[in-house]
């Protein structure tokens, strides 16, 4: 009896398994159907707007099917974005392909690029008058200065606060200069401050959640982090960001450096990064006017994400890491997914390790590293604890060590090789006669100088 409740379980799994995969080729169909629609009449409209008065009954047959094609793909997707992507024109992650005649007169992008645009997002349909605004306002000269802002605001007089607009997009060049990739690090980790507001400041609001801008600012990361230390980088850009930011940022970069260590594709670290950026967002909610507490963060945060549209494997993953992020790793229930117990062990390490204003952090950098070590197979997948631990090092980023000769540093490096596991790069905090450098002096671990102290953050 039992062998024949094991075959069957097994049986229905493949048989939702193989269902779920035709539902996702079904709806991916189904959006690059509609949404190709969408993306023709906009394209339209604009056009007609050069030489039509918005008042124009021309109007009236595309406005309204341009409705009708967005209420459709918001009933199937919850949150739209079209996007443009130099001379290609993408509905969420989905790219639309035309027709030769007709891919030849679309001119979406650049329309939206006169104003500094390269997307906009709909978080809700839209009514007719509301539609003739938008080509009102893409058919108005750039306003001087911030012309995409001087978009937005428009939106927002209009009554459509809910309609976001994005910047240009491009695809990274192969071959690019590795240095400009990691110059471009801080500048991408900084300005990702206002996509993480944006992303919960929409949940908060009580609109649909959107994955989109998170899964753009994932890919404009793994980018831009294919060089140098990423988590020191991304430690030494926190000054520029909020709290709130901080954390969800720092976690994200933390899962990267797991995932990259665990040899994970481009897709996967992406599907990883987007897992990563909404693991809190039960935090956005409120319950009687209050904040969700911990305790109920998880629950809050997958009755958020449940309310996206469509059934895929990029969702299943996101829903079960902000479900699991906190289970054991032997939790008698099972163990957590492979994406929850990798952001288990990034934010566990920053919630111990981060700097608190006038209390320092709760663990220097290697006391926290050897805590969940501690818990290598109860709380913490221990090959993954391993893999972290072998790319942290002896004296992970932020740690403050003596040493033998009298300098005091800050180790800024995570492990460069095998052999320097324990000699990170460093900065010098205090010379051996107690002067303070008045600039940049680094000291190398790997070409000399032994440990001796490890401070505590409250020394």
């Amino acid at each position: 009896m039992v062998d024949a409740i094991t075959m069957a379980q097994q049986q229905l799994g493949k048989t939702l398994a193989r269902a779920r995969v035709e539902e996702d080729r079904e709806l991916a169909n189904r959006v690059r159907e509609v949404g190709g629609q969408l993306a023709h009449l906009l394209n339209g409209l604009f056009r007609m707007a050069k030489t039509h008065a918005l008042n124009n009954t021309a109007f009236d047959v595309p406005v309204r099917e341009f409705g009708t094609a967005l209420h459709q793909l918001i009933d199937l997707l919850g949150p739209v974005s079209l996007l443009c992507v130099e001379d290609q024109v993408y509905v969420n992650d989905l790219r639309i392909r035309f027709d030769k005649l007709i891919e030849k007169s679309i001119s979406l992008g650049d329309e939206l690029i006169r104003h500094g645009i390269g997307g906009l997002s709909f978080n809700g349909p839209l009514a007719d008058a509301e539609i003739r605004a938008i080509v009102r306002l893409f058919a108005a000269p750039p306003a001087p200065g911030n012309a995409r802002e001087a978009v937005q605001a428009g939106l927002v007089a209009n009554g459509m606060s809910s309609l976001q607009v994005h910047g240009p997009f491009r695809f990274r060049v192969t071959g690019e200069e590795l240095e400009q990739a990691t110059a471009a690090f801080r500048e991408v980790y900084v300005s990702s401050a206002g996509t993480v507001a944006s992303v919960f400041a929409n949940v908060g609001a009580d609109r649909l959640p959107s994955p989109l801008p998170a899964r753009r600012l994932i890919h404009q990361l793994i980018d831009a982090s294919r060089t140098g230390d990423i988590v020191e980088s991304a430690r030494s850009a926190e000054g520029a960001l909020p709290p709130f930011a901080q954390h969800t940022l720092m976690v994200t970069n933390l899962s990267f450096l797991i995932g990259r260590a665990a040899d994970f594709s481009d897709a996967s670290l992406a599907d990883l990064g987007v897992s990563a950026m909404f693991h809190d967002v039960g935090f956005c909610m409120h319950e009687d006017g209050y904040s969700v507490p911990f305790e109920r963060h998880t629950r809050a945060g997958l009755r958020v994400l449940l309310r996206q549209r469509g059934f895929h494997r990029a969702k299943l993953r996101r829903l079960l890491s902000v479900l699991q992020h906190h289970a054991a790793f032997d939790d008698p229930r099972g163990v957590p997914s492979l994406h929850a117990r990798i952001i288990h062990i990034a934010d566990d390490y920053d919630i111990l390790t981060r700097y608190r204003a006038g209390r320092g952090s709760i663990l220097s950098t290697p006391d926290c590293l050897a805590r969940l070590a501690a818990q290598a197979g109860k709380a913490y997948d221990p090959l993954l604890l391993q893999l972290f631990c072998n790319e942290m090092g002896r004296f992970p980023p932020g740690a403050i060590l003596s040493l033998a000769d009298g300098h005091t540093v800050l180790s800024i490096s995570t492990v460069r090789s095998p052999e320097t596991f324990d000699k990170p790069l460093c900065k010098v905090i205090r010379r051996p006669d107690g002067t303070i450098p008045s600039g940049e002096e680094l000291l190398d671990l790997a070409e000399g100088g032994r440990v001796v102290k490890v401070h505590q953050p409250r020394e």
